[in-house]
This record gives C-alpha cells, structure tokens and sequence, in this order.
C-alpha cells in the first residue's frame, strides 16, 4: 500500500489542526529539540506510538514521520490543548490497542512488540469499520484518531509545507475558482 499516495487523496477531509499560536510554538519547539522527554505519554508508550506514526508516515524519498518529530508534535499538543476528557478517552483506546496487540501476538510488554506485530495490529483496525467488543471499538478509535493526529501533524510541518505542498511565502492575488492542476501541479496549498 502506498501511504503516500492515499495521504494525497485524503485531501483536507479529515479536518485539519487550527494553527493557533499555541500549536506553533509546540511544533517550532518540537523542530528543535534534541532529547524530548514526553509530557503527556510515558516513554514506552511515546516509543510505540512512534512506530506506529512511522508505519503511517514512512520514510521513502520524503522524511517519514519520526524524522519530521511527528510523535513530539502529537505528543507536546494532546497535552496543551485537548480537555482532560479526551486525554482520558484517548489513554483508554491507547490501552484498548495494546491490550488487544498483546493478548493477539501472545507477548507481556508493549516492548515485545515487533514492527511486524504494529504494522499487522494498525492495518487490522484501519481497515476494519465498527466492531463488537467495547475493546476492540476503543482499539479501532484509538487507531483512526492516531492516524487522523498524525496526518494533520504531517500536513502543518514546516518541512512539508515548504518543500511538498503548494508553497507561497507572501501570498499573492486572490484566485477564487481555478484548476488546481494548472496553478499548483495538483498540490495542496500549505497551510
């Protein structure tokens, strides 16, 4: 599967970060750290869902996500700007996902987990729609919700805003409806 190409086609549908000043200076903070200790995520768990963002967003000819310092973006805004609330729903689905890796590849510690093992445990849930268990409805939100933080992270990147995506440092006129193809080489604008 080209994760790539279907990022392309995901377009802006999924809804995207608002770029408040607050979320800028999480990922200008994020471009720049060195050694990120987690704020909101353990580091066993930051490590995992690392990998996990790393099989959404992989390296190929562009940076993948852990090189872009996708996982410290996600990691650094859950913790400023969602409500207690949905840090816990999150943290529950987050538990949900791991519960079911483990008990499916018969392993103790999320750090057991092979990349094999992530890659299977992700696919399965993105490519399944509701399920019957209240686990395996956490594991699959948790899933989409992961994949959907990580998109957006990608598509707000410094990097790929300038070098991937349709780039205009000072914006010029406005052109209201235009062919796509023909003013961007069927890019996307940079946010």
């Amino acid at each position: 599967m080209d994760r790539r190409k279907a990022i392309k086609n995901i377009g802006t549908g999924l809804g995207a970060i608002t770029l408040t000043s607050t979320v800028t200076n999480i990922f200008e903070s994020c471009q720049k750290s060195i050694g990120y200790s987690p704020v909101f995520l353990n580091n066993n768990d930051f490590k995992t869902i690392s990998k996990l963002m790393e099989l959404i967003i992989p390296s190929t000819e562009t940076p993948g996500a852990i090189e872009l310092k996708l996982p410290e973006f996600l990691d650094a805004y859950v913790d400023a700007v969602w409500s207690q609330e949905r840090k816990d729903y999150f943290s529950i689905e987050w538990s949900a996902f791991k519960r079911d890796a483990l008990k499916t590849f018969k392993k103790n510690n999320i750090n057991q987990l092979i990349i094999d093992d992530l890659d299977t445990q992700l696919s399965k849930y993105l490519k399944q729609g509701k399920n019957s268990s209240e686990t395996e409805q956490n594991a699959l939100n948790f899933a989409n919700t992961l994949r959907d933080l990580t998109i957006n992270a990608y598509k707000v990147n410094e990097y790929v805003g300038e070098n991937l995506l349709a780039y205009a440092p000072i914006p010029g006129a406005f052109l209201g409806c235009v062919d796509l193809k023909k003013t961007t080489d069927g890019k996307a604008w940079s946010l």
